[in-house]
This record gives structure tokens, sequence and C-alpha cells, in this order.
């Protein structure tokens, strides 16, 4: 069995680790994921924001019984490559799924649940707040080892966000939000009505 590096957003002082699935070992150290870490090593602390940004959300979501792996196709992930070797559900954290794409080495993209939005934007003050189909999106994108990380905490219920996340190896920030904007929607799309 051999083992890939993934690449995907990470809580606090969580990294990436290493899981089994496809043909070779890729050589490096883990991708820390845009803005779910303290402090980036060559960047001076950034503080917290205190001010917690209020979230609107057009229509609440059910996500109960939903497989977070079902929240992104193949078809939803042609836009930035497709999808290669299997999902990695619970990867990098109980809730998400990831998937490597096709169009690049290490290449990832990911969607799952995860915690209110105004956790989130706490905790990414270099954000920016974004509308998505009528729900606030909070968006934070950043550099790491050559790869365009951005993430998206979208509002779907006052305790819930669904969080999606791409990765693209030499991409630019802005069209690496466009296309996540595009699969965050596709996600979105999945979850009926609460």
């Amino acid at each position: 069995m051999t083992t890939v590096r993934r690449c995907a957003f990470m809580l606090p002082m969580l990294l990436l680790c290493t899981v089994a699935g496809c043909a070779s070992k890729i050589p490096g150290e883990p991708i820390p994921a845009a803005g779910f870490h303290e402090n980036h090593p060559a960047e001076p602390a950034q503080p917290r924001s205190t001010d917690a940004v209020q979230a609107h959300i057009a229509i609440p979501r059910n996500f109960d019984g939903i497989d977070p792996c079902t929240l992104l196709t193949p078809a939803d992930l042609a836009v930035v490559g497709g999808p290669v070797g299997p999902p990695h559900p619970d990867n990098p954290i109980a809730g998400t799924c990831s998937q490597l794409l096709t169009s690049g080495r290490e290449n990832t993209a990911a969607a799952g649940f995860y915690e209110p939005y105004e956790v989130v934007s706490r905790r990414q003050p270099r954000g920016v707040q974004l509308n998505i189909e009528g729900h606030s999106a909070w968006l934070y994108c950043e550099l790491v080892n050559s790869h365009q990380t951005c993430t998206a905490a979208t509002a779907i219920r006052s305790d819930r966000t669904l969080l999606t996340m791409l990765s693209m190896q030499g991409a630019a920030a802005a069209d690496t939000a466009d296309q996540l904007g595009k699969l965050t929607a596709a996600a979105l799309h999945k979850l009926p009505p609460a």
C-alpha cells in the first residue's frame, strides 16, 4: 500500500495527514489549509476579529443523513479537472470528504459540514464575506507551497456551515475562488430545505 499527501483545510493546530490510496508516494511536507492555522510562519500575527459577522441564510438547509462524499460529483469536479482515485471520507476532519483531482499533482477539492459561520469568520479575520445564492459565504484564500488554497464556509443553518475547499497548484487566488464558488453552489443544490 502506498501513500498520497492530501491538500485540505485544517482546524487550528492540525496538519494534513497521509492517506492510503493512489499508485505512488508523493514526496514533500503536508500543506496546511487556508486560514485554519494560528499564523502563517512567514507572516506576523493577525489579531482575531472580536466582531461577529452576521450570516444571511436564504433557505435553511438540512444535511442530516447526507454523505459528504456525495456533495461534489465527478460531473461537478469536471470544471477543475475531474476526480482521480476514490474519495476520502472524514478527511481531513470528520464530516468532510476530499477528492484528488487530475488537473495537477496534489490538486484537491473537498466538501462537508463545519462549525457555525460566526466561528469561521472569527477564526479567519482576513477572509471576506460573499453571497452564494442568497447565503453568506466566508471565503479565505492562501498560497501554501505553490498551491492556491481557498476555503468557503457557507451558512446553511445557524449552527452549521457547508464547508468547501479547492487547492490548485500554480493557480491565481481569483481563479481558484471563482471555481470554488461554482463547486459550492453545486454542493448547496444537493442539500434539501430544512
